[in-house]
């Protein structure tokens, strides 16, 4: 069954296409499982298109935004604060490129992210 996602062009699209979804623990197991393609070999790439293509279709402004706005706004569901945590540090940290990293870092501290964790108290310094 992973294979056949893997294979298929849009499935990824529209597995990501489903955190448009009210219900926190689906959107946390959307997350998971968008966690797990990206740690396969080229799932790094896939789940970055498939942000994109949620940009696009979202009439983003910013890749990832939504996913940070749910972030922020979804603090009663600690199984989707959880999985969007694990999600966001794959994407950045599973990239050999230490520029790349720096840039997906960066994508994130755009959105809010480091200010969030630490008015929450859970960032670092």
């Amino acid at each position: 069954g992973f294979n056949l996602v893997m294979s298929h062009p849009h499935a990824v699209n529209e597995i990501a296409l489903s955190l448009n979804n009210k219900n926190p623990r689906m959107k946390a197991l959307v997350l998971e499982l968008l966690a797990a393609v990206c740690l396969v070999r080229g799932g790094h790439e896939i789940i970055l298109a498939a942000f994109d293509n949620f940009k696009e279709v979202c009439k983003e402004k910013h890749r990832f935004e939504r996913l940070m706005e749910y972030f922020r706004n979804e603090d009663s569901s600690i199984d989707f604060m959880v999985a969007c945590m694990q999600f966001i540090n794959i994407v950045v940290h599973s990239v050999e490129d230490m520029n790349f990293r720096v840039h997906l870092q960066y994508e994130f501290t755009k959105l809010g992210l480091e200010e969030f964790l630490q008015v929450r108290g859970v960032g670092g310094q």
